[in-house]
Parts: C-alpha cells; sequence; structure tokens
C-alpha cells in the first residue's frame, strides 16, 4: 500500500498523477467527478453528473480550485459500470467466501484497493437500473445507479492510496459480466 506524504514536492506529484487519472478515466467514458481531500464525499453538488459526464474543461477547472482533491466515478449505466465494495474489517472477505460458494469464483474483472485495505470490484453495467445496496452480506455494499466510488490514486483518510491490483486496471483488464448474484440483492 502506498502512503502519501505531506511534502510539497510529493503534493505536486500526487496532483499530476490524480488530474492524469480523472482524464484517463473520463476518456473511458466514466463520469468523473472531485471529492473532499482525503475523503469519500463529493466536492460539488453532483446529481447532474448521474446524466452526464463533465466536459474535460469542468475536469480541468475542479482539479485547478481544488488541487488536493480526490476523483470517484459515478457509478450506474452513465460510466457503465457497478462496483462491489469489500471491506474486509466488517467481514467482506468472507461474505466473498459464501458467494462464491453458492454461485463460483467471481469473473476477473477490473480491480483497485482501497486506502483502507479493501478491494473494489468493477462489472459492467448490465443495463437497466441497478440499485445501490449496503450490506449485501457483511462487509459487501454495491454501487450502482446514482453511487459513487472513489477512484486511484486518491487518498484515503488513513493517507493511504487507492491503487489498481497490477494486471487488473481498466487499461489492462475488461469489464466482466456483474454475476448475477448481485442484481438478485439490489
Amino acid at each position: 500500500m502506498v502512503h502519501a506524504t505531506s511534502g510539497a514536492r510529493d503534493g505536486v506529484a500526487i496532483h499530476a498523477a490524480i488530474r492524469e487519472a480523472a482524464l484517463a478515466a473520463l476518456a473511458r467514458g466514466w463520469s468523473v467527478i472531485p471529492v473532499l481531500e482525503r475523503a469519500k464525499r463529493p466536492a460539488i453538488a453532483w446529481r447532474e453528473f448521474q446524466a452526464r459526464c463533465p466536459r474535460p474543461a469542468e475536469l480541468e477547472v475542479w482539479l485547478h480550485h481544488m488541487p488536493r482533491a480526490n476523483i470517484a466515478a459515478v457509478t450506474g449505466a452513465i460510466s457503465g459500470i457497478v462496483v462491489v465494495d469489500v471491506d474486509p474489517a466488517h467481514g467482506g472477505e468472507e461474505s466473498v467466501a459464501v458467494i462464491e460458494r453458492e454461485i463460483g469464483p467471481l469473473p476477473a474483472t477490473v480491480e483497485s484497493r482501497t486506502g483502507g485495505g479493501g478491494r473494489h470490484l468493477y462489472f459492467a453495467h448490465p443495463g437497466g437500473h441497478v440499485g445501490n445496496r449496503a450490506g449485501i452480506l457483511p462487509g459487501i455494499d454495491l454501487r450502482g445507479d446514482g453511487g459513487v466510488i472513489v477512484l486511484p490514486p486518491s487518498i484515503h483518510p488513513s493517507g493511504n492510496a487507492y491503487a489498481w491490483v497490477p494486471g487488473h486496471s481498466p487499461d489492462e483488464h475488461r469489464l466482466a459480466p456483474l454475476p448475477p448474484y448481485f442484481l438478485r440483492h439490489t
């Protein structure tokens, strides 16, 4: 896990990496918004970005005026993604094992590690409405239409950076279809 330092030079590098990642996510078709520094809460009113992606110029202005902001993707049909959030501190890994006993192994897909030690599994949005649901099982949340998920290389409140799992970044791996199990629980 990468730990962010507070030095000015490191701050510039982190800002540059976040800007680059935000523009790459936007180019991928994801609706990207700024998130408060070392937080998970959107830094702007973001309802309209559930229906449209920001323009690159909007994103640049936000990041210029909020140089320490994190970034997030609006989940759901707008970005074509649904994210399964696995929180091991609340039993998420054990719950993944329960799910896999029922349906078999989860498909390999785009995946990131959170700054808090969890995992975000990104799946292709299946069409229709996919709701958000906290607590599908202990430590398992689903972020669908109208949700938001913090993106790498944002900095978690712990000071650790979110990071793509090697070989599973959106540039290296395709989004797997969302297992029907999760649709039954929204």
